[in-house]
């Protein structure tokens, strides 16, 4: 770990020695990553630790301060994970153009209107929106209703970016899923 903990507090939060590459250095601004964040209390409304592994990615078994100031950013699972698909996007674009694709011109091709093969305008984002809400799922946690994503990043990341068929078949498929999970009352 770079980030001095017991320094002055205003040291930036680097990434594990072991990444070539973080996420949170690109989604979290300077002040989220100053190690002073880290004896801040979780918010109620925060990023889950299981959407954090997910959009990271790698070495789960390190000790990752990058990853606890993430969930200290006021930011929603989400936000996160779209931010983590995107990720995935960076890497894809970059082999198709063979060049290094930054987030930012990722992101402007991931929210860009285009006919992606169905005859019509949408994005990549707007397909994430679709997919999220029909992953959504209301589970019982100590006893209070919430909603929770049963879709990870990588299988979000396939179904937003498959072919116009299998991608129309998808939406049925998480249709019909989360009509048969009313239907068991799963909550």
């Amino acid at each position: 770990m770079k980030a001095d903990i017991d320094g002055s507090g205003d040291d930036l939060i680097q990434r594990c020695g072991g990444c070539e590459y973080c996420i949170f250095e690109e989604i979290l601004s300077p002040e989220q990553r100053k190690v002073k964040v880290l004896n801040l209390r979780i918010p109620d409304y925060h990023v889950h630790r299981i959407t954090i592994e997910q959009i990271c990615g790698r070495h789960y078994d390190e000790v990752c301060f990058m990853k606890y100031a993430a969930m200290r950013a006021l930011c929603d699972d989400r936000t996160a994970m779209q931010m983590g698909v995107i990720k995935t996007f960076v890497w894809d674009l970059g082999k198709v153009r063979k060049k290094r694709v930054d987030f930012n011109e990722a992101f402007r091709d991931w929210t860009k209107d285009q006919d992606l093969g169905r005859g019509m305008e949408e994005s990549y984002a707007k397909r994430f929106g679709e997919i999220w809400s029909r992953g959504l799922r209301e589970v019982k946690s100590n006893g209070i209703i919430i909603r929770r994503q049963i879709l990870t990043t990588d299988q979000i990341y396939e179904m937003v970016m498959a072919r116009p068929h299998t991608y129309e078949d998808v939406l049925v498929l998480l249709g019909t899923l989360l009509r048969e999970h009313k239907e068991r009352d799963a909550v």
